[in-house]
């Protein structure tokens, strides 16, 4: 099977469409969604509406539970915050229904999904180094894990102990490996390159491509700003 890998869309409509058109003429069996479909941007519902649409496996992020668990929005900073209020007052109930009841973890026979750490999807740990995969390495039945949350496409291996950033491109995996694989983020990179970033997997193959597109960032950040929410949100896209 081929699967589509996407993480972090944070309601930016324009990055979302830009990867499906791409996606459209991939003959992809099934998406893997890994949470984080709110926040930040401007179309929370037409966001959510459009990943519905297609066949798939969805995990909610920090940013969905948020939107019915105060404790979690706590934690959030001050831009996330104003984010999150803006989005309670802008998403429709069915598909807040359908954020807050998504589950945290899949696992799956050949692959397990979270947003953060797999090991306590709960707490949405940041995965940036080896040494913050390893509890999730302990918890994995699975040879392969996909994550998000960091908005940085990597790549954690057991066996080698070590990780490495994802380019564009692709990557031919090794079978007798176990490995931690983050996409990167559809509606907010924060890698230095303002490009969405997804994957795309062949069990066949064993094959990983990562792809890199550009899109209307200008329009996603100025539906930002004319929604009103803070002016970091919208510059951070550029």
């Amino acid at each position: 099977m081929r699967y589509a890998i996407l993480s972090d869309i944070h309601s930016n409509l324009e990055a979302l469409e830009e990867a499906f058109k791409y996606l459209a003429n991939e003959k992809i069996d099934q998406y893997l969604f890994l949470g984080d479909f709110v926040g930040y941007g401007a179309n929370p519902n037409e966001c959510v509406e459009l990943v519905t649409k297609v066949p798939a496996k969805w995990i909610a992020g920090n940013h969905d539970k948020a939107l019915g668990d105060e404790k979690i929005a706590f934690c959030f900073n001050d831009f996330a915050q104003e984010a999150l209020f803006w989005t309670r007052g802008q998403i429709l109930p069915q598909w807040k229904n359908f954020l807050t009841d998504l589950p945290l973890l899949h696992i799956g026979k050949n692959f397990t999904l979270a947003h953060g750490g797999i090991d306590s999807p709960e707490s949405f740990p940041y995965l940036f180094y080896f040494d913050d995969a390893l509890p999730s390495f302990e918890k994995m039945k699975t040879s392969l894990g996909f994550i998000g949350h960091t908005h940085v496409p990597q790549i954690f291996m057991k066996q080698t102990r070590s990780s490495a950033y994802l380019y564009e491109g692709n990557y031919p995996l090794d079978r007798n490996e176990i490995y931690l694989i983050n996409p990167g983020s559809i509606g907010q990179p924060r890698d230095r390159d303002p490009r969405l970033s997804f994957a795309i997997f062949d069990d066949q193959t064993y094959n990983l491509r990562m792809v890199r597109l550009s899109y209307d960032n200008h329009k996603a950040a100025a539906k930002i700003r004319a929604a009103g929410l803070p002016e970091f949100l919208a510059r951070r896209l550029l």
